[in-house]
């Protein structure tokens, strides 16, 4: 047996001399009425007297014990997990730099848009930020200093990293361990790319994802037609060993998929200016709660001690109505 408030048990050692001394006056006070009655009578009297003191005794020890909260014996209860951790993960290769929206803004500035607005649409979840090109960093770690991460997202641009091409799958890879392992929340990474993968394999990163039961939300940026890929000098575009243009166009079609089978969702941010139905989706996640594990506790049986406390005053008070109905 254990106690959340064991200091509230000294009471006991006032209260038995003081039930001591209450017993020795009621006794006393009873033996007033000695030679108004029979010595058979006074007996019985001073026996229903000693009982009733003794129930109000146990009355009061058991309020104190439960005031103390008892606690033993131990039973599985259920753990569960709400909230929502979000890797913002951005795609900053130099097809990012393609300028082939409505608006003349870049691949990246679009991106760096959305996740701007999502983190004003909703501060309180918690984000980190993992960026990739020919490699993938971690830039922030899962934080709730969002002035941090905005900060950032504001100063990206495909310079922010050195090494050439594009690596979806290291940079998947990585924005997955970014969530701490005790981490209850529930794990998305938020992937903004035009789909655009010259070194890794998105087929072999879902199976990754899945085991650790992390989603991807997919942010596609781009058109659809594309636009040929320039130098690093900007002087001309990359060509194939054939002479042909490189272009680069939003590979939906693999961002959908990847969001399919990880279990989160697809948003064309070039193509649809309203991000209802992804705060929907994050509000859905935030908001269920599901068994994480079980574990086992002590419970509480104060309301025993309770129930006790109360038998015990009302067996006393119907002794106490009885003794002096016969005096």
């Amino acid at each position: 047996m254990s106690f959340d408030n064991p200091q509230l048990l000294w009471a006991l050692a006032i209260l038995v001399p003081g039930s001591i001394l209450f017993l020795r006056r009621r006794l006393a006070r009873l033996a007033q009425y000695k030679t108004l009655t029979s010595a058979e009578a006074y007996i019985r009297l001073r026996g229903i007297s000693i009982k009733s003191a003794v129930l109000f005794l146990l009355c009061f020890i058991s309020l104190i014990v439960a005031l103390a909260q008892p606690r033993w014996g131990q039973r599985l209860v259920s753990e569960y997990y709400s909230g929502l951790d979000l890797v913002l993960a951005f795609d900053v290769s130099r097809s990012m730099d393609l300028k082939d929206g409505d608006d003349g803004q870049s691949r990246l500035e679009v991106a760096k848009q959305a996740a701007l607005n999502l983190i004003e649409a909703r501060p309180d979840f918690r984000y980190a930020v993992t960026l990739g090109k020919g490699k993938a960093i971690l830039a922030i770690p899962l934080t709730d200093d969002k002035e941090s991460i905005i900060n950032l997202i504001m100063s990206l641009s495909s310079a922010a990293i050195s090494s050439a091409g594009s690596n979806l799958q290291e940079l998947l890879e990585l924005a997955s361990q970014a969530f701490p392992e005790e981490s209850p929340g529930k794990k998305r990474i938020i992937l903004f790319s035009d789909g655009e993968d010259t070194k890794g394999s998105l087929s072999d990163v879902e199976r990754v994802l899945q085991a650790k039961g992390i989603g991807v939300i997919a942010v596609g940026v781009g058109s659809l037609q594309g636009l040929p890929v320039p130098q690093a000098d900007g002087t001309a575009f990359l060509r194939r060993p054939n002479g042909t243009a490189v272009i680069s166009q939003l590979r939906e079609p693999a961002l959908q998929e990847l969001a399919a089978l990880s279990g989160g969702m697809y948003w064309n941010a070039s193509r649809e200016a309203s991000m209802d139905a992804l705060l929907n989706y994050l509000d859905a996640l935030a908001n269920g709660r599901a068994p994480l594990e079980y574990r086992r506790e002590t419970p509480s049986q104060q309301v025993w001690f309770v129930l006790a406390a109360f038998l015990f005053f009302a067996a006393a008070r119907l002794l106490e109505e009885g003794l002096w109905k016969k005096r």
